[in-house]
């Protein structure tokens, strides 16, 4: 490249060669020690060498040299230790280009741009001076004064404090660290708002999400598209997630699910709520809980499921409180009460409120119920008040139970045996093969014990004091073959559809209004010389 030297005596002379260059009514000053005459990629220019200087309104560009288009005064390729000043704002770089009309500066090398709270680095970026906006596509570097950032590609607007972001994004604050895809920062509020899939983790636990803002001060969030957190007790997902860092409370809406690491338990529902500095949690709208159980998985169901945690000792489990209309369905277990309370430190389920249990072929009911698990396989059962058991044969007889308190012991899950205690009467049909009736028995004793075998009753043993008689089928009259109680409730067994089925809103209560009062007879008026009373 061949130049024609020309020195000028003055700054004034130079200003005025290239006094041209200006926007939207504002003149730029331009000076330099030297200018050099010649051509750049096939174009007339001017070389402004040594201290070069350009000012327009409150911008400042300053560098070692510069090559100015004669052809658009306002376009310039500038050179070495480039600085651009704007305000609070400073980038540096080695090379940049800038185009007076359009205010934008396409700065590479080394690029340093710093405002009052922060500093990004990059190879390469773009700056509009009139947008105030930066921008950058070869990864970037942000410094502040409590958090950093990386990215693959990002944009700084000076005015709003507001920093965007695309790929590879992490985010490190003091309390956490963001991942994310696409994402916004505002330095001012210090609120993330993320539009791709996001994780966040922080001594509160780990959320993730697609959509949704997070503050990085108060650590409170709003998640939206399959958002879930993880805590060191539960894993909670739903479409939308909130949490309140002051209160330690979450919330989380539609397709919510629970997962209980401690207690093998995941519920599900559409609402879910959770007071983790208190150590409770409650699911609503058709929740359903399923727990683990060997090969096998107990369903419950309920309007409403709510579990109580020990604060102060992490190591224990909780208890769960479902009600009402619970339904439970296991394969060899079903049952239907008003509400449950689940122990899950001893493996307890206590049944209240008209419970009906189906245990393989036999039909149990009492006042209330108790079921014994362990090793999370039911163990035993107890029955207290007004106990009933039914059990249907081959012939479709009903071999029946009753007494003030029933034990029942099951064998790897299924019904064993069950042991009445006080006020037993039972009806036992005596089978030949699985063909013939050769009669029913029917006694009468305090206590008794009945065996099973595949479901069925084997036998039943009578312990204290019995009065039986043994009736032949020729004499037996229909009412003769039930004992008082008997109701037979198949229809009624939940399957695992009717358990995970949803649930119609409960309907509010009508409000009794008030009953008008009659108003008080009118008074007659006594006519003059009388009273009436």
């Amino acid at each position: 490249m061949t130049f024609t030297k020309v020195v000028f005596a003055s700054l004034i002379s130079l200003i005025t060669v290239v006094g041209a260059f200006a926007q939207g009514g504002q003149p730029v000053q331009v000076s330099a020690n030297t200018l050099q005459k010649g051509k750049y990629n096939g174009q007339d220019v001017r070389r402004l060498l040594g201290n070069v200087v350009m000012k327009q309104g409150t911008t400042t560009l300053t560098a070692d040299s510069a090559y100015q288009y004669e052809d658009d005064a306002n376009r310039l390729e500038v050179f070495s230790n480039v600085r651009i000043v704007q305000e609070a704002m400073t980038a540096t770089s080695a090379t940049a280009s800038y185009d007076g009309t359009k205010r934008i500066a396409n700065m590479r090398g080394g690029v340093v741009l710093q405002d009052q709270k922060m500093t990004l680095t990059t190879p390469s970026l773009d700056y509009n001076l009139d947008a105030k906006r930066a921008y950058y596509t070869e990864t970037g570097n942000i410094v502040g004064v409590d958090y950093t950032i990386k990215s693959q590609i990002g944009a700084y607007q000076t005015e709003s404090k507001t920093l965007s972001f695309k790929r590879n994004i992490v985010l490190v604050t003091k309390g956490s660290e963001v991942q994310s895809d696409t994402m916004s920062y505002n330095t001012v509020s210090k609120i993330v708002e993320f539009f791709g899939p996001t994780t966040v983790k922080s001594p509160d636990g780990t959320l993730y999400a697609t959509r949704g803002t997070y503050n990085t001060v108060t650590r409170e969030s709003n998640f939206r598209g399959g958002a879930s957190i993880k805590t060191p007790e539960y894993l909670i997902k739903g479409e939308v997630l909130t949490y309140d860092k002051q209160r330690e409370y979450f919330t989380a809406t539609q397709k919510v699910s629970m997962t209980s690491f401690k207690n093998n338990t995941v519920i599900t529902g559409e609402v879910a709520k959770y007071w983790r500095a208190q150590g409770k949690s409650k699911v609503y709208g058709s929740p359903v809980m399923r727990n683990i159980m060997k090969q096998d998985t107990m369903y419950l169901s309920a309007d409403t499921l709510y579990s109580v945690e020990s604060v102060a000792d992490k190591t224990k489990k909780g208890v769960l409180y479902a009600y009402y209309g619970v339904r439970i369905f296991k394969s060899d277990l079903q049952g239907l009460c008003d509400s449950v309370t689940y122990n899950l430190n001893d493996s307890t389920i206590y049944m209240s409120g008209n419970p009906k249990l189906w245990a393989n072929k036999s039909q149990l009911t009492a006042d209330s119920v108790e079921l014994q698990l362990a090793n999370n396989t039911l163990h035993q059962m107890r029955l207290f008040g007004n106990t009933f058991a039914i059990s249907e044969d081959t012939l479709n007889n009903y071999n029946q139970v009753k007494g003030r308190k029933m034990l029942g012991h099951f064998l790897d899950g299924r019904l064993r045996r069950i042991d009445v205690n006080g006020n037993g009467e039972s009806i036992y049909f005596a089978l030949q093969g699985d063909t013939l009736v050769t009669g029913m028995n029917r006694a009468v004793c305090s206590d008794m014990r009945m065996l099973f075998q595949n479901g069925q009753v084997e036998s039943i043993t009578f312990i204290t004091d019995p009065e039986a008689k043994l009736i032949p089928p020729h004499e037996l009259a229909e009412p003769d073959k039930r004992l008082t109680g008997f109701v037979w409730l198949e229809e009624q067994k939940p399957t695992r559809a009717k358990v995970l089925a949803k649930r119609a809103p409960a309907k509010p209560k009508p409000v009794a209004k008030p009953k008008k009062k009659a108003p008080a007879p009118k008074r007659k008026k006594a006519p003059a010389g009388r009273i009436i009373g």
